[in-house]
């Protein structure tokens, strides 16, 4: 059995979208520690975890996605940007050097984990782990990890599942890794559009799996 071919990718496991108060909670959201935790344990366990990354909202006071900073804008309706690109409207989240910045407590972390940082470029809103969503506004060093790993594999939970973890599934997918999603490792906001999604990934090529043992199944079966 080849092992060290597979990447866990932990999307966005931050306060301000997993604890309740948070800025941007996701419904549930705080349950995903345990799952993360457990999911991380399994793949270890299985000998085919080569690398684990987190993912990590963050971006400045002056973000273009933020509702304050678009005069006439309404929070949660796309506004159209003085581009002429249309941007989904936020309250203030995730801004670098506040608490809701940070991981969420309990998450198991170790030192050789990598942190890709995502829409820090205050122009671009990059749900993706790998980026904006044209592929060149924002790149982050997150496919640039996985080839200097050698990474085949790639296993994604987090948060949330209608948004940022199925832009970065459909993303891994698009770039080639054999891409997997636990459904019990992530949340999502609303069940029309974790439908909506859950459609378009899997129509992207992404396997949507239930749960960790599910997920090494399937990697052990396809090495």
């Amino acid at each position: 059995m080849q092992s060290f071919k597979t990447a866990f990718i932990q999307v966005d496991p931050q306060v301000d979208f997993g604890t309740v108060g948070g800025a941007l909670y996701v419904p549930g959201g705080e349950e995903i520690v345990d799952e993360l935790n457990t999911l991380r344990s399994a793949l270890d366990k299985a000998r085919v975890l080569q690398c684990v990354v987190l993912t990590q909202d963050s971006h400045p006071i002056d973000h273009i996605s933020f509702h304050v900073n678009n005069p006439g804008s309404v929070l949660f309706k796309e506004h159209i940007l003085s581009n002429g690109i249309k941007q989904m409207m936020w309250p203030v989240h995730c801004q670098i050097g506040t608490l809701g910045h940070e991981f969420l407590p309990g998450l198991l972390q170790e030192a050789t984990d990598i942190v890709v940082q995502k829409g820090t470029n205050r122009n671009v809103d990059s749900y993706s782990g790998f980026g904006s969503e044209d592929f060149v506004s924002e790149i982050t060093s997150l496919d640039r990890n996985l080839r200097s790993l050698d990474i085949k594999y790639v296993v994604i939970g987090g948060l949330a599942f209608d948004y940022c973890v199925s832009a970065t599934a459909k993303d891994a997918a698009r770039l080639g890794y054999f891409t997997i999603v636990v459904r019990s490792a992530t949340r999502g906001i609303s069940s029309e559009s974790c439908e909506r999604e859950e459609n378009l990934m899997r129509s992207s090529g992404v396997i949507i799996v239930e749960n960790a043992e599910d997920a090494v199944k399937l990697i052990i079966n396809n090495m």
